[in-house]
């Protein structure tokens, strides 16, 4: 559910994009593009969804791997696990570009999708050692590949004409490598704060009352055959002393 309602809010504001034809007075494109400066800091977490209208293809594949790769890690994350652990990506990816701009000076290239993109393939190929995926439905790709690529993709986009801001937009892949690998005392992967305690407790209320009432069925048919055969126990008893009556 989580990913699909991101993959959504990305698609809406791709096509609210369209709407304008010049970025000046596009406001998904002032108010939601990464800002350099970071004069608007919330951008740090909106960054992923602004696109150029002139990358149809690659933003239609892009969401497309976005749902594969981060509908599979929800099921172990869970709906709010899943929204948290996107936007945490999502703000440190565009922390540390931000850090290393500011220290090295700028780059070529700034944050968009990608960037979270290839933290989650490189956090789905931790979750997924022993798996593989077909590239391009043709070679297939080991998923310790796979994760290496994600590192250099990183720093080379990141890094285009300036590869020291690459390496630093790179931090947050040893911290996602600790906590998809469980090395995290404090935070494991895949556990997430119970935000409905009620909920849950009902659930396993339900839970409870259909095991019970399994119990109790089972007991009751078992009765009832207890009592057919005490009854046909009984009839047979008759039957020998009308017999012996007679």
């Amino acid at each position: 559910m989580a990913t699909r309602i991101l993959v959504i809010a990305l698609v809406a504001c791709f096509l609210g994009g369209w709407f304008f034809s010049a970025e000046d007075s596009n406001p998904f494109w002032k108010y939601l593009s990464y800002s350099p400066d970071l004069s608007m800091p919330w951008t740090l977490f909106t960054y992923p969804f602004v696109r150029g209208i002139d990358a149809v293809i690659w933003f239609a594949l892009a969401c497309w791997i976005t749902y594969q790769f981060l509908s599979d890690l929800e099921k172990r994350l869970g709906l709010w696990g899943t929204v948290a652990f996107f936007f945490s990506v999502t703000f440190l990816g565009g922390l540390c570009y931000f850090l290393g701009t500011v220290v090295f000076g700028p780059s070529m290239i700034l944050p968009s999708l990608n960037l979270p993109l290839e933290f989650i393939i490189f956090t789905w190929c931790l979750v997924n050692p022993s798996a593989q995926i077909m590239l391009m439905m043709l070679v297939p790709v080991p998923t310790r590949v796979l994760m290496w690529l994600c590192v250099a993709g990183v720093v080379i986009e990141y890094g285009w004409g300036n590869p020291y801001v690459g390496f630093v937009t790179a931090l947050p892949l040893p911290l996602l490598w600790l906590y998809a690998t469980n090395r995290i005392p404090i935070m494991r992967f895949g556990d997430v704060p119970n935000l409905a305690p009620k909920q849950q407790e009902k659930k396993e209320n339900k839970e409870f009352d259909r095991f019970m009432g399994d119990v109790k069925r089972r007991e009751q048919e078992r009765a009832e055959k207890e009592r057919l055969r005490k009854l046909f126990e009984s009839s047979l008893s008759d039957d020998d002393k009308d017999k012996k009556d007679g």
